[in-house]
């Protein structure tokens, strides 16, 4: 569902009323201090748009953009999810817009009013976290997290089996009362093993982690069938009384780490592989995507690029040689080229690769932009 909702916000033809989007830093751990941050973060905002439509005399722009405001405030205020780090909002009133993503992980609170919607960091989001199956067990229970899209998706679930504790009076003799624990914990693994094995054949997770302590992760790994057993990405030690917040917040710190060595292996594949395979540089990869034919862009995550963009044709450019556009000479306006170009990759069925650190650096000798295309 939230791909589809992305793939339905890069579709939307450009309007020239105000689309708003919301991205914010929910902080859970410290709600009321990061929500009094956030309040004065949207109120600010809204008012310096409410000040240039004012300038302008869009009368309905204001009134627009100030109903959008309403409904923002209102659904922080009453809907907002216990577990969200992180808050996605795009609305457009005159178009009867409004949709909301929830995130276990932050965004970086920023607001922007456009013609479209701003896409960058939540097309990060999706492909940052990978989908993945994580697995916490003791000889008695297990925590089993699916944790989908980077981490929009959440389910958690418990498995538990009674084991009997040994005791000196009463009961079996003491070897035939271990015997029992050790079937019964035997039993609990096997059950463990066997829903594992059930997730992975039936569902796609590209990362399978283990947590919990050495020795009991072990006993998990001996029951694991083969082909379950090879698709374990990490092996964690965590205390099954950790929260679910610190079992995530971990998960997402492992899944960072795998992230960043696919990012510059990615880079490293586009400087290095034929040109007629990948594309570097701004306007070339420009044209390139407006053809439908890049089937991954490559952008550094704090990348921005003022460039121009036609009012009539719609044609991009990064550089304004003369004073209307070069391909049909109607009026050109600045645009922030990294989200037009984020949003027809989506729409075109591309994908979106947001990179940082080494990755980033390689990218910046070739504007801060790659591609690999599809022909």
């Amino acid at each position: 569902m939230p791909h589809k909702k992305l793939r339905y916000l890069s579709d939307l033809q450009e309007t020239d009323f105000p689309f708003i989007s919301l991205y914010l830093h929910v902080n859970a751990h410290e709600f009321l201090g990061q929500n009094e941050k956030n309040r004065i973060f949207i109120k600010n905002s809204f008012q310096e748009a409410e000040k240039q439509f004012e300038r302008e005399d869009k009368r309905e722009h204001l009134t627009s953009l100030r109903n959008d405001a309403e409904k923002i405030r209102y659904f922080l205020e009453n809907n907002l999810a216990s577990k969200a780090h992180g808050i996605a909002v795009f609305a457009c009133d005159k178009l009867g817009i409004f949709e909301v993503f929830h995130s276990i992980a932050p965004f970086e609170n920023s607001f922007a009013v456009n013609s479209i919607p701003h896409l960058k960091q939540l097309a990060c989001h999706f492909e940052e976290s990978e989908s993945s199956l994580v697995i916490m067990t003791d000889k008695q229970m297990a925590r089993i997290f699916s944790v989908k899209l980077g981490g929009f998706v959440i389910s958690e679930m418990d498995m538990e089996h009674e084991v009997h504790r040994f005791h000196k009076q009463g009961g079996w003799a003491q070897l035939r009362y271990q015997r029992h624990i050790g079937n019964q914990a035997q039993i609990h693994y096997k059950e463990v093993a066997k829903f594992a094995a059930e997730m992975l054949d039936n569902n796609t997770y590209e990362n399978f982690i283990l947590m919990g302590q050495h020795d009991e992760i072990k006993n998990l790994e001996k029951i694991l069938p083969k082909r379950v057993k090879s698709r374990i990405t990490s092996i964690t030690p965590m205390d099954m009384r950790e929260s679910t917040g610190g079992v995530l917040e971990k998960i997402i710190s492992e899944l960072a780490e795998s992230e960043t060595r696919k990012e510059i292996k990615k880079v490293e594949e586009i400087v290095k592989i034929s040109p007629t395979k990948s594309s570097l540089g701004m306007q070339d990869t420009i044209r390139l995507i407006e053809e439908g034919r890049v089937d991954t862009i490559v952008i550094p995550g704090y990348k921005t690029y003022q460039g121009w963009k036609c009012g009539g044709c719609l044609y991009i450019s990064k550089d304004q040689h003369q004073p209307g556009c070069r391909e049909c000479n109607g009026g050109s306006r600045e645009t922030d080229i990294v989200e037009e170009l984020i949003r027809l990759a989506i729409k075109n069925n591309g994908r979106v690769e947001i990179v940082k650190g080494e990755a980033a650096d390689k990218l910046e000798k070739f504007e801060g932009i790659g591609a690999l295309v599809r022909y």
